[in-house]
């Protein structure tokens, strides 16, 4: 995108994703690839991404940005996804969010992009359901509350 800084393109994306196909087209590169190594699947572009998300069983979120707070790392609060940090420079930007999905469940969301020509053009992305620590392990842990679990990934 011209004028914008890698970190300014890689903040609107995260605004965009899922559903702002427009603004997703405009900020990804011809060649984008997006890789979910957890189930082995690789998209290329756009087009196939978006049909992903169009057809997702259930019925895909609807973020709806509610704001961009904070100073260096910014985030970006919605209802189905949040974006929790934003850590990166020049061409390499890691992300890391939660994600709510319309069944209920959710997942931390760990994102590794990587820009060419000021566009996204691949996107690495994990997707780690949480769950509750072993009884086993009790004894040499603290348990963090869900607003700790959250804190952590700023």
């Amino acid at each position: 995108m011209a004028g914008l800084t890698n970190r300014a393109v890689v903040e609107r994306y995260l605004r965009a994703v899922p559903m702002d196909y427009e603004t997703l087209a405009d900020l990804r590169h011809p060649d984008f690839v997006e890789e979910w190594p957890q189930s082995g699947e690789r998209i290329r572009g756009h087009d196939a991404h978006r049909r992903i998300h169009e057809n997702y069983a259930g019925g895909a979120p609807r973020p709806n940005p509610i704001g961009v707070v904070g100073e260096q790392d910014r985030w970006v609060v919605t209802p189905s996804y949040t974006v929790l940090g934003i850590v990166g420079a020049g061409e390499e930007f890691t992300t890391l969010g939660l994600g709510s999905y319309p069944d209920g469940s959710a997942a931390y969301v760990v994102s590794l992009l990587r820009l060419r020509d000021g566009k996204v053009a691949k996107a690495t992305t994990f997707f780690a359901a949480p769950f509750e620590a072993p009884a086993w392990r009790a004894g040499w842990i603290e348990r963090m509350s869900d607003a700790e679990r959250r804190e952590v990934l700023k």
